[in-house]
């Protein structure tokens, strides 16, 4: 192989990379690792898993913010996968760790709402008592976790519940 082609397959390496077609060489994401345009949207290429699995890493890794975008994607390409809830989970979790209350307990609401039979229920009614504390409403985190305690009872977020409104005024 020639010099030549060598340069031209590392700057077709380079820019596939800034594009996020491949993951970058050092396994982090670069400017662009995820794609906005939907031509080249790696989610609509992957099933909701993949879509999922990308977006649960950056939350793991602190990038919040293009975690919450690519969970928003899990959710707008994949409304009907039992991943959306859980999404819409983690949307909530990624506002919360920003300090955005009031879009985290959107999140969580919506999950709520949307999908009222996921297992995704009772984690999203506890933490939304949480942010509810956090937000200085002690009185809505009391409704949110006698409904989790009512309505899922022998869960491990009711039994959490429970300890939790014994230490609230």
């Amino acid at each position: 192989m020639t010099i030549v082609a060598v340069n031209v397959l590392w700057l077709l390496l380079v820019c596939l990379c800034h594009l996020g077609v491949v993951s970058s060489v050092f396994g982090e994401p670069g400017m662009g690792a995820r794609i906005q345009s939907k031509a080249l949207d790696p989610t609509k290429r992957m099933k909701p898993s993949q879509a999922f699995h990308f977006a649960y890493q950056d939350y793991l890794k602190g990038h919040y913010d293009l975690a919450l975008s690519e969970f928003q994607k899990v959710v707008d390409d994949f409304p009907e996968s039992s991943l959306a809830a859980e999404a819409y989970f983690y949307i909530g979790e990624c506002y919360d760790q920003q300090g955005n209350l009031k879009e985290a307990a959107r999140a969580l609401t919506t999950l709520i709402e949307r999908h009222g039979t996921s297992r995704q229920v009772p984690a999203a009614l506890f933490k939304l008592g949480k942010v509810m504390v956090k937000a200085g409403h002690p009185h809505k985190a009391k409704a949110y976790w006698s409904k989790l305690i009512k309505d899922f009872r022998g869960s491990p977020e009711a039994k959490l519940a429970v300890q939790r409104l014994k230490r609230l005024p």
